[in-house]
């Protein structure tokens, strides 16, 4: 069976039109100094860059490909997406966040469209997703933060932690109890809102994984209607069509020139201090180059099914499972193929640039993030029938 990816003419045509444009668009300028493996780590001026060429790539009509013209997006087909974002992951890696274009999208008016869909497609502004409570991760449906309406706005106080994004953003996507006295999962709003507004203030979060997370507070933040997405109580069902994306949904595409490739190139060139020798080498490098393998096709499964609008179900949950299982089996394996030397970041001593190194790290906090390690086994059992409790993928188009 053949599982490389096939190319059209007109795809290899396209992929010229997108390699010349990323020559003169995509390279961050000399000056302003190598680009840290590390969110943290950035510069406030490599992120103004990050920032405008987000935009650019928004005005082209390459950051959300397939969404509708009208809408900000490029009405480009799943072919020539495939092509930008293999090729776009060879210049510069951007967060390509989906949840909140899903939510306006699905659930948003024709004016909210307009107003917040649009400049959002075109990389004008971007968002942070701003759902875990402290007491409330796994559970979403718990959370405690309240927006208690008061004639045009809603008053929101409450606390968010392990909020991912770079510097300041432009706008927050929000659940919030919008009614105490309902039942559960009808007592929810969901808010697409300024992330200026006073009273709220963030605070940095130092992790293992160096990544830039974020407590955010909110006190007394007053916040227009307008901002609300979807009904006053249909929060949960808006928080839905944008976990189907948090969840693996979506899909992506790994570049011809992915990690694993890289280690086999690195390996058999002798540039990196292997441990192990010989056939139990062997054995651990072609265990990460399946893997990865299979980790890629599922993820390219549900990329062309989501832009191709095909019908989902366990999908999006089995692909990020056995995404966060590869990270941690790899882990393991680089551990037994390199020793100490996968356990730091010099670069003398250090492998791949010190990306042997944050593989560890990202394999620790691998099992959180966009749910649970768990929460994907709940999400495939009640897909396919194994589970008492049933359900079915929630609208993203």
């Amino acid at each position: 069976m053949e599982f490389e990816t096939q190319y059209t003419t007109e795809q290899e045509a396209f992929r010229k039109e997108v390699r010349e444009w990323l020559d003169i668009n995509g390279k961050m300028p000399a000056e302003l100094g190598p680009l840290s493996g590390s969110e943290r780590e950035m510069t406030r001026a490599q992120w103004e860059w990050k920032k405008e060429f987000r935009r650019k790539l928004g005005h082209k009509g390459w950051l959300f490909a397939t969404m509708p013209k009208e809408h900000g997006g490029g009405g480009l087909n799943v072919d020539q997406d495939l092509v930008i974002k293999e090729e776009l992951g060879k210049y510069v890696e951007l967060q390509m966040r989906q949840t909140a274009v899903a939510g306006l999208y699905v659930w948003g008016t024709a004016e909210q469209k307009e107003r917040l869909l649009k400049p959002l497609l075109l990389g004008d502004i971007d968002f942070w997703n701003v759902w875990t409570e402290p007491d409330s991760g796994v559970d979403l449906a718990s959370v405690k933060t309240t927006a208690t309406r008061d004639g045009d706005d809603y008053v929101v106080n409450g606390i968010k932690c392990y909020i991912s994004g770079d510097f300041d953003p432009d706008y927050m996507w929000m659940l919030a109890v919008t009614d105490p006295d309902a039942p559960r999962h009808a007592n929810l709003g969901h808010f697409f809102m300024p992330g200026n507004l006073p009273g709220i203030t963030m605070q940095f979060q130092d992790l293992i994984n160096r990544g830039s997370q974020h407590f955010v507070f909110f006190d007394n933040v007053r916040v227009p209607k307008e901002y609300l997405v979807g009904g006053e109580t249909q929060g949960w069902q808006v928080a839905q069509t944008a976990l189907e994306l948090e969840h693996g949904a979506a899909g992506s595409i790994v570049g011809r020139e992915n990690v694993s490739q890289n280690l086999l190139k690195a390996y058999q060139s002798g540039s990196v201090h292997a441990m192990a020798t010989g056939d139990t080498a062997r054995e651990h490098v072609v265990n990460i180059l399946i893997r990865s393998k299979v980790n890629t096709l599922l993820s390219q499964r549900n990329f062309w099914m989501f832009r191709s609008h095909q019908p989902q179900s366990y999908h999006g949950a089995q692909a990020t499972w056995y995404s966060r299982e590869n990270r941690i089996r790899m882990a393991d394996d680089l551990l037994d193929l390199f020793g100490p030397h996968t356990l730091i970041d010099d670069k003398d001593l250090g492998q791949l640039g010190g990306r042997l190194e944050a593989a560890q790290r990202g394999a620790c906090m691998g099992t959180h993030g966009a749910g649970s390690y768990e929460i994907d086994k709940v999400i495939i059992a009640r897909r396919v029938g194994m589970s008492r409790t049933k359900e079915v993928a929630a609208p993203t188009h």
